[in-house]
């Protein structure tokens, strides 16, 4: 099955974005041809890190999902052990998140690799080692060195992917799938405002050559399928097919 996951809340889209540049991340640390690739995901990281309200933004999402959880415990027929798991690792978090006293990646805006690889990233090709002999003495320094080095980077931004991960897969580990039915190639459904949604999963088919262009909100969600052309633009699938669609629980 092919899938695809899209948020329907702004701060949970930019926690998909920030999983996907650690992701980047976990590359061969020792290989002198990841390094560019490795800087570039560094910078947007720390790009995020600039946001002032990104700390708030997790802080008011753990709070959502401990408000929710506090109110599934009410009800006899959730499993109260799990919950009580599921908030314990929450609260941790949140603590945690209060008392990190220095902004995410503080340190890092201080590496002068760093520094000059952003003013050079968008020169096309700024980011060789013509242009930067520091990323040339890097690139030779021995693997364990390299290697030793972006992850004394990566422990700066712990608390930040701990957040991140926790967030999505609370999120992910509640979705609720069904299956549904594209007539013509499109499917759209009301959504309840009074229980909002964060996330959703689609799955299709691995022989149905189309993906999904999903737009959507509090009140509403709204799916065309299109069919990809090389060359030339996507064309609108006409043809009716099931598909699965998971929502989360909040």
């Amino acid at each position: 099955m092919a899938f695809y996951e899209y948020a329907l809340q702004e701060r949970i889209r930019a926690l998909l974005r920030l999983e996907d540049l650690f992701r980047c991340l976990d590359r061969d640390l020792a290989d002198p041809g990841e390094l560019r690739g490795i800087l570039r995901s560094y910078l947007e990281i720390l790009d995020f890190c600039q946001r002032p309200e990104l700390r708030m933004d997790l802080l008011l999402e753990l709070d959502q999902i401990h408000q929710n959880l506090q109110h599934w415990s009410r009800s006899s027929q959730t499993d109260s052990q799990a919950l009580q798991q599921w908030d314990e690792r929450i609260l941790a978090q949140q603590q945690k998140l209060r008392k990190q006293a220095q902004s995410f990646g503080e340190s890092l805006r201080h590496q002068e690799i760093l520094q000059l690889a952003r003013g050079r990233q968008a020169v096309a090709g700024g980011l060789t080692r013509t242009d930067l002999p520091l990323l040339r003495f890097f690139e030779q320094q021995a693997p364990k060195i390299r290697s030793d080095q972006f992850v004394r980077w990566r422990r700066e931004l712990d608390t930040l992917e701990e957040s991140t991960q926790l967030i999505l897969t609370f999120l992910r580990e509640s979705l609720d799938a069904r299956v549904e039915h594209a007539e013509g190639g499109r499917f759209s459904m009301p959504l309840d405002p009074r229980h909002s949604v964060s996330l959703l999963r689609l799955e299709l088919a691995d022989d149905l050559d189309a993906y999904p262009k999903i737009s959507g909100g509090i009140h509403r969600l709204h799916i065309q399928f299109l069919c990809w052309i090389d060359p030339g633009p996507s064309r609108a699938v006409e043809s009716s097919f099931p598909f699965r669609l998971a929502l989360s629980a909040c």
